[in-house]
C-alpha cells in the first residue's frame, strides 16, 4: 500500500509524455530481448570415451566437471553461450600407473562451431573421443543422442 503510494505520488512529478516513453523503452527492451535474443542456455554434459581421466573441462569458460575413463555423467547446470563457436578446454589427469608410465597432466583445448540449437533443448552433450577430439551435440535429454554411436563405434 505505501508502495503505490509512493509510486503515484512521484510518477505525478513526471510529465505525461516522459511517463509514455519510459514505458515503451520498458516495452521494447523486452520484446528485444524476448524475439532476439541469440544466446543459448542449459546444462553441460560430459562423456569420456577416452582411456584417460579428465580432471576438469569448460566449454567457453563454463565449468563442466571432471569424469573417470570411459564414464559419463558430468552435469552442470545453468550455463549461457553466447556465440557461434565455443571454446573446449580439458585436463587430461593421470592414474598411478600413468605415472609409472611416465605419462603427465595435459591440457587441450579446440574450438568447434555451436552445433544446432532448438528452444526446447536444455542439454549441451560434450563428447571427449580419442585423438583430442571433441563432439558436441545438443538435446532435450539428460541422454545425449549420440552415446550409442560412440559406444558402438570403439571410442567407448
Amino acid at each position: 500500500m505505501l508502495v503505490r503510494w509512493a509510486i503515484s505520488r512521484y510518477m505525478r512529478l513526471i510529465p505525461v509524455w516522459l511517463q509514455v516513453l519510459l514505458g515503451v523503452m520498458v516495452a521494447a527492451c523486452l520484446a528485444w530481448s524476448i524475439f532476439f535474443n541469440t544466446s543459448k542456455s542449459g546444462s553441460l554434459a560430459g562423456y569420456n570415451h577416452t582411456d584417460r581421466p579428465i580432471f576438469s573441462y569448460w566449454v567457453d569458460d563454463n565449468w563442466g566437471g571432471n569424469m573417470d575413463p570411459y564414464s559419463w555423467g558430468s552435469t552442470t547446470c545453468c550455463w549461457s553461450f553466447q556465440n557461434d563457436t565455443v571454446e573446449v578446454v580439458w585436463i587430461l589427469d593421470v592414474t598411478p600407473e600413468d605415472i609409472e608410465a611416465g605419462l603427465e597432466e595435459e591440457r587441450h583445448s579446440i574450438t568447434l562451431p555451436m552445433p544446432e540449437y532448438k528452444q526446447e533443448d536444455q542439454y549441451l552433450h560434450v563428447h571427449f573421443l580419442s585423438g583430442d577430439k571433441v563432439d558436441l551435440v545438443w538435446s532435450q535429454n539428460i541422454r545425449s543422442p549420440k552415446f550409442d554411436q560412440y559406444r558402438g563405434s570403439g571410442n567407448q
